[in-house]
């Protein structure tokens, strides 16, 4: 469904490395690897990069500061899985101590390197060795699974299905803790109509949970285009790359930044808790749903659990879990979403935002997701359902409710499907395991599509004007054009942009602290 972290992983992780470095700049002598396990590891590409993005910032006699921190910044793969360096820097920040994962456990492994880090220091050589052989030997456990690696080092492995909490996850923690609602709110708002987006601060642990903890907040949607939550000094033309992007700098780097030629780009400055802005993204945004979601966040009672979470959840559901009503069904043909029935059906400030969505795609990769879900019959279980379902944001959906109730009954076999038209990756056969299921299943199918056509006029789309989605990886399998498409930014970079959805372009604005504006002259077109 869009996600990019990669499902069952081979090991907890792939490579751990120390790296140090004895220049002034890290634009001088590039960083080495001092040690690293296993000692067999052997992709030198990565390793080259993983000693560059440890050191994210210009290195002067303020680095001392950052001694201690924890951050992660993330390679993309070939696949556009994302792999997650989590690192700690030490000795007057002239050392750094970094494993490089799949799997996205921040309090797991920024423990993990403490412990590390502390075995360096003390000289314990063969403690080290014994953790991370342990560790990397390790048979990935379960959501909730107590693990115990030795005396000291114990940790449960994180359920990434909830939603994020405060203060259990960090990053959500800190970017709730060091920005405020109304700069969150403008920086969703440019998200959701995927902007270039700069976000700079001058301690990186801060930095990197401002980026990972604003892209959670799209859930169930996942940020699909440029994601570096730090970005290294030899990186920085990826600034003024011409597609959407999510990029964390360091503020020692921001100078250089402002003196490239940014278009049309969305910067939040952490230190100063201001954020810059040629769009009134968040005035585009339909008023009432932005003004719950304002009240929630304001609520003391958001601050601990997942009640953060939740309110831009309860947002995004508002935003988009009408989609089931937009579903189409038809008897032995794949269940396809009408984009204009979607659209149509909602409020006329609504409909204008809905036009821009459909366009996104961050939505296009949300809607071939749950396509997949339901034509595969796995069903739904994810806690964005469990919210549209409790909340009245669908409208009247009883024939989607009364469909899957049928659906499941049928003995636990819900739509064996392996092939489409809409899909290559699926078949138009349905298996069901008993005859009253399969009959009852139809019927409910040609209720909902006879409502359709009467309310929407909008019947289940031929193969030639189906709504198009981004592919799935299934298909990108059957096609190598498909996967090409989707190669990380190093091949992308310099070609023409994207078209945007449409926006109303108004007067550039600063909002401060406590979200003034103040007019400044327009860029030029």
């Amino acid at each position: 469904m869009g996600s990019r972290i990669k499902q069952n992983p081979e090991t907890t992780f792939e490579v751990y490395a120390e790296v140090t470095h004895s220049g002034i700049s890290c634009i001088g002598k590039d960083p080495e690897v001092r040690r690293q396990f296993p000692e067999g590891y052997s992709d030198q590409e990565v390793l080259q990069t993983l000693t560059k993005f440890c050191f994210p910032f210009y290195v002067d006699s303020h680095a001392v500061n950052q001694v201690g921190q924890n951050f992660t910044f993330v390679l993309t793969d070939i696949d556009s899985k994302q792999r997650f360096g989590f690192c700690r820097l030490s000795s007057g920040a002239k050392s750094c101590f970094c494993i490089l994962s799949y799997l996205p456990w921040f309090e797991v492994f920024y423990k993990l390197l403490n412990v590390l880090a502390d075995y360096s220091a003390k000289g314990q050589d063969s403690q080290r060795s014994e953790l991370l052989e342990t560790f990397h030997k390790l048979t990935i456990p379960e959501p909730g699974t107590s693990v115990h690696l030795g005396v000291h080092s114990y940790f449960t492995v994180p359920d990434t299905r909830e939603l994020p909490s405060i203060p259990e996850n960090r990053n959500l923690t800190e970017y709730f803790v060091a920005v405020d609602v109304n700069n969150m709110l403008h920086l969703y708002a440019s998200m959701l109509y995927e902007r270039r987006i700069l976000i700079c601060c001058s301690k990186l642990s801060t930095l990197t949970a401002c980026i990972h903890g604003s892209a959670a907040m799209l859930y169930p949607m996942f940020w699909q285009h440029v994601y570096i939550p730090v970005l290294p000094p030899h990186l920085l033309d990826y600034c003024c790359a011409p597609m959407p992007y999510l990029i964390g700098i360091h503020l020692s780097l921001m100078e250089k930044v402002r003196s490239m030629a940014l278009e049309d780009v969305v910067i939040l400055n952490v230190d100063t808790n201001t954020l810059e802005t040629p769009f009134d993204d968040l005035q585009s945004l339909p008023n009432d749903v932005v003004s719950a979601l304002k009240n929630r966040l304001k609520k003391v009672s958001t601050t601990t659990g997942d009640g953060v979470a939740r309110a831009f959840l309860k947002a995004q559901a508002a935003f988009f879990g009408s989609y089931r009503n937009a579903l189409k069904i038809e008897p032995g043909e794949p269940i396809t979403f009408c984009e204009e029935a979607f659209v149509s059906h909602r409020s006329a400030v609504m409909r204008q935002f809905l036009q821009n969505a459909i366009q996104l795609q961050l939505f296009k990769q949300f809607i071939d997701g749950r396509l997949d879900l339901l034509n595969s019959g796995e069903g739904f279980s994810d806690v964005f359902e469990e919210e549209i379902n409790a909340g009245e944001y669908a409208g009247s959906d009883k024939l989607y409710h009364q469909w899957l109730s049928t659906v499941r009954k049928g003995s636990g076999a819900i739509l064996n499907t392996v092939k489409t038209k809409a899909n290559p990756a699926m078949k138009t056969v349905y298996k069901f395991a008993k005859d009253h299921a399969k009959m009852g299943i139809k019927e409910v199918k040609n209720r909902l599509k006879q409502k359709d056509i009467a309310e929407n006029g909008c019947s289940a789309a031929p193969e030639e004007s189906l709504p198009r989605t981004a592919p799935s990886p299934l298909g990108e399998k059957k096609d190598p054009k498909l996967r090409e498409e989707r190669r990380p930014i190093t091949v992308h970079f310099g070609q023409v942009r994207p078209p945007r959805p449409h926006v109303v372009k108004r007067p550039k604005s600063n909002i401060g602290v406590e979200g003034r504006r103040t007019s400044v002259p327009s860029p030029e077109q």
